[in-house]
């Protein structure tokens, strides 16, 4: 009996045959599917387009967690922190109500004391001068300024008014004295100079 078929059609045939008989299983075939998938897909060479995206990703990345942790920092930083410190204030003001009635107290701070007497110190040293005593009588004591070429004619009525109640040594003539005077220019203290002032300084 002749065959029909071509060489071509017999050979496909033979295939097909083949094919069916030495089929692989289907996890088999899965597995061969997914190793040929990965060969393809990372044989394919990133062009740069791709590679240019990847790197704007990453770069947009950065620069939004770099204002993210910038912004937490100024809203941490804009946050004022209080803390209580009298030394920062002069004055202590106390408002309450005590009894039904409404009480303000104001206490000064002792740097704000501190300031007062520096300053009324330093007022007291513009305004202390020494003299030296020149004549004295019963009545009046005469003395010598040494700031300027005046002499203080001081009647026993002041000198009573002054010693209030406390009477000063007896002075001698050439004794030195440290007078004080108001912003009136009245005589306000007369007492003996500190034994460092022996001289007009």
């Amino acid at each position: 009996m002749m065959n029909d078929k071509s060489p071509t059609d017999q050979l496909r045939q033979a295939y097909q045959q083949a094919k069916e008989q030495n089929k692989p299983p289907a996890f088999e075939q899965r597995h061969l599917k997914h190793i040929c998938r990965a060969a393809n897909s990372n044989s394919r060479p990133i062009s740069w387009w791709q590679r240019s995206q990847w790197i704007l990703a990453c770069g947009a990345l950065i620069v939004l967690a770099t204002v993210m942790v910038t912004q937490e920092q100024t809203q941490h930083t804009a946050l004022p922190v209080y803390a209580l410190s009298f030394d920062d204030y002069e004055q202590v003001e106390t408002h309450s109500v005590e009894q039904g009635h409404y009480v303000t107290h104001i206490r000064e701070q002792k740097q704000a004391l501190d300031k007062h007497f520096d300053q009324q110190h330093q007022q007291l040293r513009e305004q202390r001068f020494y003299g030296r005593l020149v004549h004295s009588d019963k009545d009046t004591w005469f003395v010598a300024d040494c700031r300027s070429k005046t002499l203080l004619e001081i009647k026993q009525s002041v000198l009573v008014a002054l010693q209030d109640g406390t009477r000063l040594p007896e002075l001698s003539q050439g004794q030195m004295l440290a007078l004080d005077k108001n912003t009136e220019g009245h005589l306000t203290t007369i007492i003996p100079a500190p034994s460092s002032v022996y001289a007009c300084p």
